[in-house]
């Protein structure tokens, strides 16, 4: 999973129409408008990336090489008068972007207009259902990333570890922020269920445990212990500042959030999925919309989920008629012939260059979730670096046991080569629009991981048909676990129904019930692994299709990567330009 690391959960946009009011003067001025086009974006990702700290440490190592200087430090505002005020700015701002003519940008201006617009018209949707966001979730709510996401803040140098230590009150203020929005759900009717409710609070509770060993006073003070050309008294007064602010702000802010959720418990008033909700169903379309960057309908994307777990079975039923023993196989299967993720990690680097195109050298640091995280935090993460310093690399593995590391294999490849980390290197190394870096298509990015992960199976060393069959199982899972979703958040489902839904592909009745609790904790949370596969899948086979014997695998994952993240309507749309062959006008070089 590709962590995530803007802490405000809607995209903070903000209102520039005043500066650029005279966007389309001299607009019969191909160059002119071409210019003002790029001051337009960029002035847009300037002013995005100053709205929290966080985004500003993780999106740029060198901000004053932007013009950035001073910056507030902030972690932003979470409620729903700086959501509406946000709403008001996006409307406007689209208007100025729509000025431009379009036809006078060169290719690529006219992708990153094409995304922007997009992704703008997203937004707006959004302000339809303020009050069914959620701060909160089991896996991938707030209280679950923060830690790590304050853990990992980039010390470039001394200015960013006091900026850091001066970040840590902003914490509780944000956090009550999100209290009272709790509330507001409350009062709207919209509060979590008390089991949801139960499990983050004993998430919150788990990680302040032991508050003098909590986990951001030894992991700080591990990197301070690490960091050059620190005089023992500023490593001293550092320590001593982060332990205090940790004990003063931190461990107060998830005490608060314990606190609040125990008074609301009992206030809300639906236990199924989003179906039930008054404009559930609506909302987990735009879930859908949003998470997959599909432009296919509901009823299109069931068809594609029932159709690929209908595959799959097919293909699981063929593949056992040309071998007997492969069931046997997958029986005595307990690892893979790589289990230390650093060799791992350098097999990945040799074993795709057959397939993929070539990437510059660059470091990744594999490192381990601390067990106060442990027990809620997905199996791998990996942390997307800044633009202007994307050599370093970070991917943290839930768990060092023999257990884990056995199986570990294709999920470093879906975090590091030739997946999360691969793509987002190779495309910041072609100096995308800066914009580019900070719109998020969860889709796109989750499905190029999935694929990849799913791809990395033929190259672990295992017997090719129980590869085979490996991948094919964990298609058909993720493609299972999707269409249950829907079932449940859109069709109205029953727990009992998506249960028996399980229940079909799983011979244990009691992890069909723990997977349908999962769903009704965070819906949608499987739709971009599945979803965003299954479209990669689908412009596979158009290129395979179109191209026939002069396909090359090759080819098509360049195109992919040189695209870069997008909704799937827009990658499709530029396929065809580019299986005409008309590569200039696909996107400028």
């Amino acid at each position: 999973m590709k962590k995530n690391l803007k802490v405000f959960l809607i995209l903070c946009m903000f209102s520039l129409f005043v500066i650029f009011s005279g966007a389309c003067d001299k607009s019969s001025d191909p160059l002119f408008q071409q210019s003002q086009f790029n001051d337009f974006i960029n002035d847009i990702f300037i002013e995005e990336v100053q709205q929290d700290t966080i985004s500003l440490n993780y999106t740029l190592a060198h901000p004053e090489n932007f013009g950035i200087e001073g910056s507030q430090v902030t972690l932003g505002e979470f409620s729903i008068d700086k959501m509406n005020e946000d709403l008001k700015d996006v409307e406007q701002y689209l208007k100025e972007l729509k000025k431009f003519d379009y036809d006078i940008l060169t290719s690529d201006q006219q992708l990153t207009y094409d995304i922007l617009m997009y992704s703008l018209e997203q937004e707006l949707e959004v302000g339809n259902y303020l009050y069914y966001l959620e701060a909160l979730g089991p896996t991938t709510g707030l209280q679950a990333q923060l830690p790590i996401i304050l853990a990992e803040y980039n010390f470039y140098d001394k200015y960013d570890i006091e900026t850091y230590l001066e970040l840590l009150p902003c914490v509780y203020d944000y956090i009550q922020d999100v209290a009272e929005f709790e509330k507001l759900k409350s009062k709207e009717g919209l509060f979590m269920s008390d089991s949801i409710a139960d499990e983050i609070i004993q998430q919150c509770s788990s990680f302040i445990e032991n508050p003098d060993q909590n986990f951001l006073i030894e992991y700080f003070n591990e990197k301070i212990d690490n960091y050059p050309d620190l005089s023992k008294e500023e490593v001293d007064k550092y320590k001593k500042e982060n332990r205090e602010k940790v004990l003063d702000y931190i461990i107060p802010s998830y005490e608060l959030l314990i606190e609040t959720l125990e008074e609301l418990k009992g206030t809300g008033k639906y236990n199924g999925g989003l179906y039930d909700y008054p404009q559930g169903k609506a909302y987990y379309e735009y879930l859908v919309k949003s998470k997959t960057g599909s432009d296919k309908d509901m009823d299109q994307v069931i068809d594609m989920l029932e159709k690929a777990v209908g595959d799959c079975i097919l293909d699981v039923t063929k593949l056992s008629l040309t071998d007997p023993l492969l069931y046997d196989k997958i029986d005595s299967f307990d690892s893979f012939p790589l289990t230390d993720p650093d060799e791992i990690l350098e097999n990945l680097r040799i074993e795709i260059t057959k397939d993929f195109p070539d990437l510059i050298e660059v470091d990744c640091d594999i490192k381990y979730v601390h067990e106060s995280l442990s027990d809620y935090l997905s199996p791998a993460m990996y942390l997307v670096p800044a633009l202007d310093s994307y050599h370093d690399n970070s991917i943290y593995i839930n768990g060092d046991d023999i257990e884990t590391l056995s199986y570990i294999y294709t999920t470093v490849a879906h975090e590091s080569y030739p997946g999360h980390l691969y793509q987002n290197v190779y495309f910041k190394s072609l100096e995308p629009a800066y914009i580019r870096n900070i719109l998020d298509f969860n889709g796109y990015d989750e499905g190029w991981a999935t694929y990849v992960e799913l791809y990395s199976y033929q190259m672990s060393g295992i017997d090719p048909q129980l590869a085979t069959l490996l991948e094919i199982n964990n298609k058909l899972i993720l493609s299972m676990y999707a269409r249950t979703d829907i079932g449940i958040h859109y069709e109205g489902w029953t727990k009992d129904k998506a249960i028996a839904y399980i229940n079909q592909f799983y011979e244990d009745p009691e992890s069909s019930e723990e997977i349908c609790d999962t769903l009704l904790e965070e819906p949608a949370v499987y739709l971009p692994y599945a979803v965003g596969y299954l479209e990669i899948c689908e412009l596979k086979d158009k290129t395979e299709s179109i191209q026939g014997d002069s396909f090359n695998l090759k080819d098509f994952h360049k195109f992919l990567l040189d695209i870069g993240p997008a909704p799937f309507k827009i990658i499709n749309d530029r396929m065809d330009i580019w299986l005409n062959n008309d590569t200039e006008d696909f996107i400028k070089k």
